[in-house]
């Protein structure tokens, strides 16, 4: 378990990032400023999900690096948490035991305030292939959001089926977009 911790006002960077697969350059000497407490959304072509892994450190870079303030982005990986395109729920437990999963003590009443954060308290005791997409992918995001992270890590948190969207288009459930949020307390996520 790491301790470092990722403290608020301090920016994220990433300094000449590169990262390739095999001759396949994904990312090429990127460099970003993340100020604290920024709503990220990056879209159009390939390398959102990449980019979202090397910040989550499911991935290494090739070159470069990826900082909070001056501390390495992997030593604050405790206080980060990532909703993949996929919900990856597992279809034998309830939708609050999804939620819930892997934490200890008395954990229900905090699962049971990330399901109503995300409008899906009433759905607490069902299976999660009573659910829509969309109602899975904000599952995942309850569950991301039980740990109240101060970096989450979105990788196209709008891609499932009947996910709400704040402008009321229809057709925004198939935007492109991955998206970091950053530092704020998690559980007064704004939508943006």
């Amino acid at each position: 378990m790491n301790t470092a911790r990722l403290n608020p006002g301090i920016p994220l960077l990433l300094n000449g990032v590169t990262k390739r697969y095999g001759d396949n350059t994904i990312l090429n000497e990127l460099d970003l400023h993340i100020p604290s407490g920024q709503f990220v959304a990056v879209v159009g072509g390939g390398g959102k999900s990449t980019l979202l892994r090397l910040l989550a450190g499911l991935e290494k870079p090739n070159a470069g690096e990826l900082l909070a303030g001056a501390t390495p982005l992997a030593a604050i990986q405790d206080d980060t948490r990532m909703m993949f395109q996929d919900a990856r729920l597992l279809p034998w437990k309830t939708v609050i035991d999804n939620v819930g999963l892997g934490l200890k003590g008395a954990w229900r009443d905090a699962a049971l305030q990330a399901l109503a954060s995300v409008g899906l308290e009433s759905r607490a005791q069902e299976w999660p292939a009573a659910l829509s997409g969309g109602q899975k992918q904000r599952v995942a995001l309850a569950r991301a959001l039980i740990h109240r992270p101060r970096l989450l890590l979105l990788d196209e948190p709008l891609g499932g089926a009947g996910c709400p969207h704040p402008s009321g288009d229809a057709g925004a459930d198939r935007l492109p977009v991955a998206g970091a949020w950053l530092y704020g307390p998690a559980g007064h996520a704004r939508r943006q």
